[in-house]
């Protein structure tokens, strides 16, 4: 269900949303490996979220910015090099403003896509 954020995109939302925050948070204020779990979790979430998009064959138009983030070669390779800059800049260089702010453009992207799906209604 979380890996189908076109047939449920509130429950996307909120998972992101929490992944996020908490990891934005935490790994501020608590431990940096609150944002390594989250950028780790971004990377997986891409990545089989990308997977299940190939083996359905799943084609977008191209008419919006959002629209070419919804194919699967263009999201997986922006979103896994922006939680891979992150997730190296947290471990490599201590610099969690870049991690935090890498999972901070995971929650934009995904709260447009969330607006997306509900001005559309468009549930793969």
């Amino acid at each position: 269900m979380i890996y189908t954020p076109g047939k449920y995109p509130k429950q996307a939302m909120i998972l992101v949303a929490a992944v996020s925050i908490i990891g934005i948070i935490a790994g501020l204020f608590v431990n940096a490996l609150f944002l390594v779990a989250a950028l780790i979790f971004w990377m997986h979430y891409t990545a089989i979220l990308s997977y299940l998009q190939f083996k359905n064959r799943r084609k977008h138009k191209w008419k919006s910015i959002t629209e070419a983030f919804l194919h699967p070669q263009l999201r997986f390779f922006i979103f896994e090099f922006l939680a891979a800059v992150g997730l190296f800049a947290v471990l490599k260089n201590d610099g969690l403003a870049i991690g935090a702010s890498a999972l901070f453009v995971w929650f934009l992207f995904s709260l447009n896509f969330f607006v997306y799906y509900k001005k559309f209604k468009r549930y793969e």
